[in-house]
């Protein structure tokens, strides 16, 4: 055997041998990355890293600040801190076993075919070296695939919280809110986005982060108010929280959270992920849009507030928009106005965001402090909020599949069929 593998290497070019010592590599490269997964080795890394991350957070210090300035022992916020990242650190553990051990086999099963067209020394040259160069094209593109797509878990492989479950079951039209308290916001942004659950403390989809709490956290503005415009309808909380909240909801589930029991409050009052209110006033100065805004008596159904100079008065009749297709990146609405207005969308206006006007592209206005607004004229019309903005791995790992691979595929084949012609 050792004298068969002998003489095929001393068979192989110049650039097969390259090729051959790199295949090993990064089949050895592949084993010392699922070996700290299967001894535990990189969970209980990641796990110091991320307890160590949350640590060091402005907010999370703070509040580990006041917990322990009540009295609570340094052991026990070391316990819920290791007890919050460990769940994550599971998933992410149990996603990079499984992403080493598909890569690791599709890795042999190419290196096996290019094993077997490096030996079949009857098959002419040119054709062996179309296909090797087709196989090592297909690996190199699928690999860069597999490394962009599995960093994250994937939610839809892993175990799911009982909280979560509960969630995923509620409208996806309107966003759950978190109680800002120590350790559960964090615990709220590590799982919110792989479940696909709407959420205002995590900035997936343009929604007001955490971090940043701009307007609709600002502490002048009420409660109530802030979940109003950020259109949350479901609270989350421990059953004493909600009652002490002093806003009208009604609970409609539990669970069980780091061994306390935590209740879901539907709010009585909620504004829609999109409308079309009846006027909308122009406010530029941010501060006075803010108590304008912060005012009971304004419903956001019936005025808007517009930052730039313009203004919709209301005019005759009622101006509505009704859903056609959701989804966090595309929003296709029918709107059907009395009079000219605007549509709007509760998310903020950050850069990718635009919208079609009976398909004719629009830029969107920034509108109630954290959302945008398009122009609609009077008349039934279409309307659609796109967010088009994707990274460059993402482009790049499309184009090779939808584009390069079919392509090259088909001239490979090509190049072979005439070379089989030519030597006929």
């Amino acid at each position: 055997m050792f004298e068969k593998l002998k003489a095929l290497w001393s068979s192989l070019q110049l650039w097969e041998k390259v090729f051959a010592l790199l295949f090993l590599l990064v089949v050895i490269w592949g084993m010392l990355l699922l070996a700290p997964v299967l001894t535990g080795g990189f969970a209980a890394s990641l796990n110091r890293e991320k307890v160590e991350g949350l640590r060091n957070h402005p907010a999370i210090q703070a509040q580990i600040t006041a917990l322990m300035r009540q009295g609570m022992p340094k052991a026990s916020v070391d316990r819920q801190l290791t007890g919050m990242a460990s769940e994550q650190t599971a998933l992410c553990a149990a996603q990079r076993e499984k992403s080493v051990l598909w890569g690791l086999a599709a890795l042999l099963l190419v290196g096996l075919a290019i094993l077997i067209l490096l030996c079949k020394k009857d098959l002419p040259k040119n054709q062996r070296n179309f296909l090797l160069g087709a196989i090592i094209t297909v690996m190199l593109v699928q690999g860069f695939s597999m490394a962009v797509r599995y960093i994250e878990p994937d939610p839809r492989d892993l175990s799911c919280p009982e909280g979560i479950k509960k969630l995923m079951k509620l409208d996806k039209l309107y966003r759950v809110f978190a109680l800002d308290k120590a350790f559960y916001n964090p615990w709220i942004s590590e799982y919110f986005p792989l479940y696909d659950i709407p959420c205002v403390n995590v900035p997936a989809d343009s929604r007001p982060s955490v971090w940043r709490k701009l307007f609709f956290y600002d502490p002048k503005f009420s409660l109530d108010r802030s979940l109003l415009y950020a259109n949350v309808r479901y609270v989350l909380a421990s059953p004493e929280e909600l009652d002490a909240l002093g806003i009208p909801l009604k609970k409609i589930g539990n669970f069980s959270f780091q061994g306390r029991r935590q209740a879901i409050g539907e709010l009585n009052k909620t504004l829609p992920r999109f409308y079309a209110p009846q006027s909308m006033v122009s406010i530029p100065d941010l501060d006075k849009a803010q108590a304008f805004m912060n005012d009971r008596k304004v419903d956001p159904l019936a005025v808007g507030v517009l930052h730039s100079e313009k203004s919709f008065p209301r005019g005759e009749g009622t101006n509505v928009v009704s859903l056609v297709n959701f989804s966090p990146e595309k929003v296709e609405l029918k709107a059907d106005f009395a009079f000219p207005g605007c549509a709007i969308l509760a998310c903020e206006p950050l850069s990718g965001w635009y919208a079609l006007v009976d398909g004719e592209k629009k830029a969107v206005e920034r509108c109630n402090l954290m959302q945008q607004a398009v122009a609609v004229p009077e008349g039934k019309h279409d309307v659609c909020f796109v967010y088009d903005k994707r990274d460059l791995s993402s482009v790049i790992c499309d184009f090779m599949h939808v584009v390069f691979l079919p392509i090259f595929a088909v001239i490979t084949l090509a190049a072979l069929f005439l070379k089989k012609k030519h030597a006929e």
